[in-house]
């Protein structure tokens, strides 16, 4: 199931002269291998994680999207178990909305001939990502709803399956502009935060809760030990929030918000933002 990328990138032709088998011409690797690689630009990843559970959280994980891996257009769907699939976000840039309105088709048509159904299907918490080149899509309807309609060409997905349900995130360049293996690289680096940023959203989503009020819980959950001013400057400080912020949110003195993080992040055992996020989205 595997075919260098790298290979397939570099042909003068650009495209294969005949159409390979689905199976032959994915690219599928193991998220785990990527681990500690990559970096997340901070300023996208604190306002992503800031709407967290609201509306405009797919237009900040799109703008997030463009910036780390040039994607145009950006898709996120969860299954549940009984063969139920859901969009999660859908965006795209322009006036159109052509994400959604190939979410639409793919969610009612077109979702279990995706080739990322069946990897998901395979051993239980799989976490992968799949490069598919539209000329490899196999089904002429998918490939003509999904892709050409919208003049789409090449797709990175970044998937996980928990039990028996699963989450798949599509990012997608225009017909003839190819992600580059830099790019699948940083993904996957990524990957493994932004797909537990989909859970909690989607989460968020349906409970309609605060994700200020999440995380206050989640940090209960990790480390009990936490005082209630330690939980509230971590969960700021997952938000994106200042150290000068967080002293005028919660009214007390900027020193006395650096001891707070000091004495959460010892509790924690954590020494960043980064890990910090890493524990509150595991």
């Amino acid at each position: 199931m595997r075919v260098c990328m790298q290979t397939r990138m570099q042909n003068s032709g650009g495209r294969p002269s005949a159409r390979r088998p689905m199976e032959d011409a994915m690219h599928v690797l193991d998220i785990g291998q990527f681990a500690g690689r990559g970096a997340v630009p901070h300023g996208s990843l604190a306002d992503l994680i800031s709407r967290i559970g609201r509306p405009d959280f797919g237009k900040s994980l799109l703008a997030l999207s463009r910036l780390a891996v040039g994607a145009d257009h950006v898709t996120a769907f969860a299954e549940a178990p009984g063969d139920r699939i859901g969009t999660v976000v859908a965006e795209n840039g322009g006036p159109r909305p052509l994400a959604r309105t190939v979410a639409e088709r793919y969610v009612r048509h077109h979702w279990q001939s995706d080739p990322v159904t069946r990897l998901l299907r395979g051993p239980e918490g799989r976490r992968i990502i799949v490069d598919i080149d539209a000329d490899d899509v196999e089904k002429g309807d998918y490939r003509r709803d999904c892709y050409a309609a919208v003049s789409l060409g090449h797709r990175l997905s970044v998937a996980e399956s928990r039990g028996a349900r699963t989450m798949r995130l599509n990012f997608y360049r225009a017909r003839g502009e190819d992600f580059r293996p830099e790019d699948v690289e940083r993904l996957g680096g990524m990957a493994e935060m932004l797909l537990a940023m989909l859970w909690r959203h989607e989460e968020t989503a349906a409970a309609d809760e605060n994700p200020e009020a999440l995380f206050n819980a989640r940090l209960a959950s990790l480390a009990p030990g936490l005082s209630v001013r330690e939980r509230q400057v971590c969960a700021l400080i997952a938000l994106g929030v200042t150290s000068e912020g967080i002293g005028l949110r919660l009214d007390i003195g900027l020193n006395t918000v650096l001891t707070y993080r000091k004495r959460a992040y010892a509790r924690l055992g954590i020494s960043s933002q980064n890990e910090l996020m890493r524990r509150l989205m595991s």
